[in-house]
């Protein structure tokens, strides 16, 4: 006996499809429940606040560590020079009474210009300074300028009516620069201001 179907036995019928509504239903989260990913935006504006500060104070952080880093750099480079210098300076200080003496002993034999002899110790004493001159000596002979304690010694006070008061007259020891610091002073003779009505 062939048995007709209703309605209700109809593929896609509304008693088939309720409860696959209802399924779909308790599957939706509910309306206004919250989920992992929605945050307010007064609560991300905060974190990301937060994130901007830290990032700030690690910037002023690490600018501080450079800059300590740098004055310690500049500090050992300044003692390293100041040591190399006293070195130079303790070394060539000690060289300038050979160089005096070198200087004295041509001056002596002047007359005696071809004297092999002579002749040897000046070319020693032009390579000594040759090589003192390249660490960055200079020689302070101020014969006929203006008298100038920082760089020169009085020794002696001489009238002059050639030349004004207090002009270096004669170098009597030269002196010595070294890098632009004076290393000896020249020990001169400087002229005595006039007596009054002299050379009239």
């Amino acid at each position: 006996m062939i048995r007709r179907r209703g309605r209700g036995d109809e593929p896609g019928s509304a008693a088939e499809a309720a409860p696959a509504a209802g399924s779909a239903r308790e599957a939706a989260p509910a309306a206004g429940a919250a989920t992992p990913d929605d945050a307010t935006p007064g609560t991300e504006a905060a974190s990301l606040l937060a994130e901007l500060e830290r990032a700030r104070a690690r910037e002023d952080d690490l600018v501080r560590a450079l800059a300590e880093l740098t004055n310690v750099n500049r500090r050992r480079r300044q003692e390293m020079e100041t040591s190399v210098l006293f070195a130079q300076e303790s070394l060539i200080r000690g060289l300038l009474p050979v160089l005096d003496d070198i200087d004295r002993a041509l001056e002596a034999s002047k007359d005696r210009a071809d004297d092999p002899v002579r002749a040897g110790v000046l070319l020693v004493r032009e390579r000594m300074w040759r090589t003192l001159e390249k660490e960055g000596l200079e020689e302070i002979r101020p014969k006929g300028e203006r008298f100038d304690p920082e760089l020169h010694d009085a020794v002696a006070h001489q009238p002059s009516n050639e030349v004004p008061s207090d002009t270096v007259l004669e170098v009597t020891l030269p002196g010595y620069r070294l890098k632009g610091r004076v290393l000896r002073h020249a020990q001169v003779v400087v002229a005595a201001p006039h007596a009054e009505g002299a050379g009239t």
